[in-house]
This record gives C-alpha cells, sequence and structure tokens, in this order.
C-alpha cells in the first residue's frame, strides 16, 4: 500500500502569495493525513505573466528550490508539478516535472513530450519516459497532454510503472475529455492514475481542479471497477487516498494476456462492387 496526496493550490498573483498558499495547504494536509509516501502538484501552481521571458526559470531556479525545501523541512517526497525551464543545452525551454524525496534529493525529472497548442512555439519536446522508484514499486510522470495520446502511457507501464502521475493544467472546457481520458488509460492499463489539476483563472480562462485519484476496488476482476476520489471543484485543496498497487498489477497481468497483437490481426479492405 501506498499512500498518495495531490494539493490543489489556486494560482494567485504573485508567486511570493502562491508559495504561501502551497505551503498553507501542505501544513493542513500533513496535520490531518500524516505518513503520505508521495505528493503531488498541478502542472500550474504559479502565475502567468503577459511577458513570456518572465515565466521562464532558470535550470533548477527558485521554483525548484522553493519546491525542494519543502521536502527538506516536511520530510516528504514530492512530484514538483510543471516548471518552465530554461536550459543551457537546449535550443528552446522545456516543461518539466521533478520528483525529489523525503530527504529533498532529486531522484529525477520528467519533460514534457507533447506540447499543447501555444507550447509548440515556446518550448522543446522530449522524447523519453523516465520510470522512477517509490518504495517496492515504479511510477511514471505524465504531464497533462502526454495523458491524451494512448501509446505514452502503455509505453511506462509496459517498462514498468506501476502507477501514473499527471500534474496536469485543464482548463473548464476541457474537463469533460479529461476525465474520459483519465478513466480510459487508467482502464485500458489496468492501472492507478494520479491526475492533479489547476484552480484559478489565468488570461480570463477558468480552471476549475476536481484533481483526480483513480485506482481500483478490489476483488472486483470482470469486470473491473474504478474507485475515484475527486478533489474540490471552483476551490484550493488537497485528496489522499492509500492505494494497493498489487491487485492492479493482477488485473494488468489477466488484461495483457488477453490482447491479440497488431501484427496478428488480418486488415481487409472491402470495396463496393460495381453493378455490370
Amino acid at each position: 500500500m501506498i499512500k498518495i496526496a495531490c494539493i490543489q493550490p489556486e494560482v494567485l498573483n504573485t508567486i511570493k502569495s502562491c508559495y504561501s498558499e502551497i505551503e498553507r495547504l501542505l501544513k493542513l494536509l500533513i496535520e490531518e493525513q500524516n505518513n503520505c509516501d508521495l505528493i503531488c502538484f498541478p502542472e500550474r501552481c504559479f502565475p502567468l505573466y503577459k511577458d513570456m521571458n518572465s515565466n521562464f526559470q532558470q535550470e533548477r531556479g527558485e521554483i525548484y528550490n522553493f519546491l525542494k525545501n519543502l521536502s527538506i523541512d516536511y520530510n516528504i517526497a514530492i512530484v514538483s508539478g510543471a516548471i518552465w525551464e530554461k536550459r543551457k543545452n537546449s535550443k528552446m525551454p522545456k516543461i518539466t516535472s521533478y520528483y525529489f524525496n523525503d530527504f529533498g534529493d532529486e531522484i529525477g525529472r520528467q519533460d514534457k513530450i507533447h506540447l499543447y497548442s501555444y507550447e509548440r512555439e515556446l518550448f522543446e519536446s522530449s522524447n523519453e519516459i523516465n520510470i522512477f522508484p517509490l518504495k517496492n514499486y515504479h511510477f511514471a510522470i505524465l504531464i497533462c497532454f502526454d495523458m491524451a495520446f494512448f501509446e505514452t502511457p502503455r509505453i511506462a507501464v509496459n517498462n514498468g510503472a506501476n502507477l501514473l502521475i499527471s500534474p496536469t493544467q485543464i482548463r473548464l472546457e476541457g474537463m469533460e475529455n479529461w476525465n474520459i481520458y483519465l478513466k480510459a488509460r487508467a482502464l485500458e492499463n489496468r492501472i492507478p492514475i494520479i491526475g492533479c489539476n489547476t484552480f484559478g483563472e489565468i488570461f480570463n480562462r477558468k480552471f476549475i481542479g476536481e484533481s483526480k485519484i483513480i485506482s481500483f476496488i478490489k476483488d472486483f476482476i470482470s469486470p473491473s471497477k474504478l474507485k475515484i476520489i475527486e478533489g474540490p471543484s471552483y476551490s484550493s485543496g488537497f485528496i489522499s487516498d492509500e492505494i494497493d498497487l498489487d491487485f492492479p498489477n493482477k488485473l494488468r497481468r489477466i488484461r495483457f494476456n488477453e490482447i491479440v497483437k497488431t501484427d496478428q490481426i488480418k486488415i481487409t479492405k472491402v470495396e463496393i462492387q460495381k453493378r455490370q
């Protein structure tokens, strides 16, 4: 069993006020739900300025160090959400999510693979998925739009991920699709998913939160049955749950044994025969 939490802070007008809001919620979470194994943040926890250059951090810059120090001060493992980062060896900035263990050590980072809309003009995409250790298990971080494509979760699962963590920034209009994606990816891979979503208003776009912790109800094998814990709507807050990762591992073995390999499926394109 692992205990996972999502913190869903409001995106406020200044970075300092966002720091205060994040730490306030973290303290409340620890008071109510002690001994979490991992805490996740949304893709965006900080304000977005019209001057795009003001939104980029230096590699392992201020926001990185704030979250790293939270991990040290509160002795808790953290998935950072997403940071817009300039790097010396990259032509363009990266959107990246860091993983700190409960001593504040950086275990690794995951760069966003699928860039959404305007992001393609500003950022460099990744072509790598990292699989991170957590107790006796492993997880992958798939940032927002990476969850919209079935290939990326499947690659992570096929390479040993027992859990998928997705920091997201889904606005109100995209919530219906996002809910479908998360459930579909969980069911088709028989894997728990943590979707931590932004709350606040950015450039007149509403982000309503409703973060998700999706797992499986034990002993429901065929059909499998999802357990969904949902974060607050139109509000800051947090959610947590204890997840049994051994049961979905069993479900996954059953489901993947049922897959008919694509190279074994013959495709016949049927044409309409013209009348003589």
